[in-house]
């Protein structure tokens, strides 16, 4: 069984969208639209009757209701299905086996079928790699044991847009998405690219294809090359 996306190019790229269960990272800059990948995932399932879990690391639950409202999507229709927690990346630090056993009882005891994690990188910025390495798989291990499907987005490495910030993420998770800024020269007006860099046992699109983002959010043209 696929999960919508909530984006339809996206869901063509791949062959019907995400697979039930999997655990996906979504990387990219600043401003490619990371969090508002994640609000389509979350309203997809909201409009298919599912529960959903935004944990943000970087606003709260009214800045991102009102993120969602600007593209259209009525999250207070569904608060019913809907819970956002703002978390404080210190404190999940100083207790994270405490902040594990919370987080495994939130997702199991609300049901959630979807959840988003909204930025892992302000988390990771506290941990050295072994750390790192440690909180993602225990995060993946819980989604994993609950069978959630779920969304972790990152932001890239500087120096190279095809990775997360540490390098780590796309090694836990069951599939990575990247949005990136292509620009053939300093002179060319750049283009939103989106890229199924992986995603376990699914025969995805190979390629970068362009997308935008305007006030319905994130619109993939799966068809069109980026030249």
């Amino acid at each position: 069984m696929k999960l919508s996306t909530g984006i339809e190019g996206l869901d063509r790229m791949l062959s019907g969208g995400i697979p039930k269960g999997y655990v996906v990272g979504v990387i990219g800059s600043y401003g490619l639209g990371k969090t508002t990948l994640g609000l389509h995932f979350i309203y997809a399932g909201l409009r298919n009757k599912e529960r959903g879990i935004i944990i943000s690391f970087d606003e709260d639950e009214n800045s991102i209701l009102e993120s969602a409202k600007g593209f259209k999507m009525d999250f207070e229709k569904y608060s019913d299905l809907l819970k956002i927690i703002r978390l404080e990346a210190e404190e999940v630090k100083y207790s994270l086996s405490k902040i594990e056993n919370e987080f495994f009882e939130i997702v199991y005891e609300f049901n959630a079928e979807r959840v988003v994690i909204d930025t892992i990188s302000v988390l990771e910025t506290l941990f050295d790699n072994a750390g790192r390495y440690k909180m993602l798989s225990s995060l993946r291990n819980i989604m994993k044991t609950l069978g959630v499907t779920a969304m972790i987005t990152s932001e890239v490495d500087k120096n190279n847009p095809n990775y997360s910030k540490y390098g780590i993420l796309e090694y836990i998770c069951d599939g990575l998405i990247a949005l990136k800024l292509i620009r053939k020269t300093h002179f060319d007006e750049p283009t939103f690219g989106i890229e199924v860099v992986k995603m376990r046992r699914v025969n995805h699109s190979r390629k970068p294809r362009p997308y935008t983002i305007t006030e319905f959010g994130i619109s993939v043209f799966e068809e069109a090359e980026i030249v």
